[in-house]
């Protein structure tokens, strides 16, 4: 019962994501034959390329011919002829500049002369708009795959997207390179993990490929997106039958094992956990949930991504502290819903012990602690291990802004390696803090981003505007 798990396309391609490392890491502890691959960092070493770019520029080519061919056009059109005449001339120069734009990523002595990577990235984003603009109204970004009609939002309209390869430029990526590049005779299950808006689409596409080209497949998927729309899923049978046979709710590795022990014993799917499947033309959603301690999962592998190809100097490894949102009382996110409103932390030596061994194997000194986000208590801890294991590592972490951090956590932290903080400041007007139940105010918030500059570390803050009840002034609050 060999498995592969995909991670798929859009996401950000600096670093690994963790949902198949962790899947992997516990199916192989169960003895299970699992693989996993990043198809987002493929997807976007296969689009920023000569080969492909090349097909977008022909397909620009083509658009703009049937355009110029019509008697009249609306304005709409007659703009899109003036985008695609203007990514046409400027197409050589990306084309020929883009893979030297990956390698200038991809190494050290580049990428920190600003100079080079500066006209990297103006290659690498101009790349990325040549094949915006041969799918329009489709847009793909370093940030984002949007199919400019909303069908994000919509299983129906999903469902049209992922079979119209005039706005997809996945179903000729995936049918042309990514398909043919494994053995899918191999596997009997193959999972597939959305975690974002973004990946619904080029996801979705993959699915019903696999489904449509290889019956013998049995397709899983997974992540936040299903687990968030479980109800709206139960009343769609015909999702069911266009792209998957069953779909993980909330946490995997579990549920993971059991339906692979289930399909290797050819027994009922009602008995494995989190699962929603459909039977008989009705969907089911069996009610055993599932959920293991945090501690007791072992630490994630990224053996088998290629991590050769994400564009950064140097390997990034993702890893988490904890699981779950010690806070939890957010009214905006959905993160600990997710979760199932549980928090698990590992004990201090076991994070410094992973943090050890992934910097050994793989090479690498930095990370990135992508935790909902790290308590104080444990960012006080682990950065007091790290100091004495004298461990060289670089690090990003998200936090929350708690009264208790001092002077004394950041110089602390700063000793320990942690260069980047991101916090989610969501808005520095006190009554809307109020109402988000962020458990903190404009003047901890100031006094926090204060000690840690003062300390000598980065500071991010992610903010959003029209909250509920918001106004104008009071977002001005947060501009201010």
């Amino acid at each position: 019962m060999k498995s592969l798990l995909i991670f798929p396309a859009q996401w950000y391609p600096t670093q690994p994501y963790l949902s198949t490392p962790y899947l992997c890491a516990y199916l192989r502890g169960k003895g299970w034959d699992v693989s996993q691959r990043d198809f987002n960092i493929e997807s976007y070493n296969s689009f920023l390329s000569p080969t492909l770019l090349e097909r977008a520029v022909s397909k620009m080519d083509d658009r703009l011919t049937a355009l110029k061919d019509k008697k009249s056009f609306s304005f709409k059109e007659k703009s899109l002829m003036d985008v695609l005449a203007t990514g046409i001339k400027f197409a050589p120069t990306i084309i020929s500049g883009v893979d030297d734009a990956k390698h200038v990523l991809r190494t050290p002595e580049r990428f920190f002369d600003f100079n080079a990577y500066k006209q990297a990235d103006v290659v690498i984003k101009s790349a990325l708009k040549l094949i915006s603009d041969a799918y329009s109204p489709s847009i793909l970004t370093l940030s984002t795959f949007e199919s400019g009609t909303r069908a994000e939002e919509s299983t129906q309209r999903a469902t049209e997207v992922t079979r119209n390869g005039d706005v997809n430029p996945f179903i000729d990526l995936y049918e042309k390179v990514l398909l043919p590049s494994e053995s899918w005779q191999n596997y009997g299950l193959v999972g597939i993990s959305i975690v974002g808006i973004s990946q619904i689409l080029p996801g979705l596409t993959l699915a019903r490929l696999l489904k449509e080209k290889y019956p013998h497949l049995h397709i899983t998927l997974g992540g936040p997106i299903f687990s968030v729309n479980t109800k709206q899923l139960i009343r769609r049978p015909e999702f069911f039958q266009e792209f998957c046979h069953s779909i993980v709710t909330f946490e995997g590795e579990e549920p993971l094992h059991r339906l692979l022990t289930t399909l290797k014993k050819g027994s009922t799917l009602k008995d494995v956990p989190n699962l929603l499947f459909c039977e008989d033309g009705k969907v089911e959603l069996n009610e055993e949930r599932v959920e293991l301690r945090f501690e007791e999962l072992p630490s994630p592998t990224f053996d088998g991504l290629s991590m050769d190809l994400y564009l950064s100097p140097y390997p990034i490894l993702p890893v988490l502290q904890s699981r779950g949102c010690y806070w939890g009382k957010c009214t905006f996110c959905t993160h600990s819903f997710i979760y199932g409103h549980r928090y698990g932390k590992q004990r201090t030596e076991q994070m410094a012990d992973e943090l050890e061994r992934l910097a050994e194997k793989y090479k690498t000194k930095y990370f990135t602690f992508s935790d909902e986000a790290v308590s104080p208590h444990s960012l006080n801890d682990v950065s007091e291990e790290i100091i004495k294991r004298d461990l060289d590592i670089k690090s990003l972490a998200l936090l929350k802004f708690e009264k208790v951090m001092d002077e004394q956590l950041f110089q602390k932290m700063k000793k320990a390696g942690f260069i980047f903080l991101m916090y989610g400041l969501e808005s520095a007007n006190d009554r809307v803090l109020s109402l988000i139940d962020k458990g903190t105010d404009q003047k901890t918030q100031r006094e926090v981003l204060e000690k840690s500059h003062k300390a000598g570390i980065w500071n991010h803050s992610f903010m959003f505007f029209g909250f509920p009840t918001e106004t104008r002034d009071e977002a001005q609050d947060t501009i201010n």
